[in-house]
């Protein structure tokens, strides 16, 4: 498999990676009313990404130690 084989197929890939959380983000906006936890969550995280990682990550790190 030279290098062109291997692009294309993580160009595939990546593509069907975008497409499947697009419709994953389709679903849960249409099957979510407004002022619910998840959506309020995806709001907190869409306005400070960083934090939210580090929250998820100590979170992560809490559960793991048990």
């Amino acid at each position: 498999m030279d290098s062109e084989d291997a692009l294309a197929k993580v160009k595939e890939a990546s593509e069907a990676v975008r497409e499947t959380a697009r419709n994953v983000r389709q679903g849960l906006e249409e099957g979510q009313p407004p002022g619910q936890g998840l959506t309020f969550l995806r709001d907190v995280v869409r306005e400070a990404p960083l934090p939210a990682l580090l929250v998820a990550f100590m979170l992560g790190c809490l559960v793991a130690r048990r």
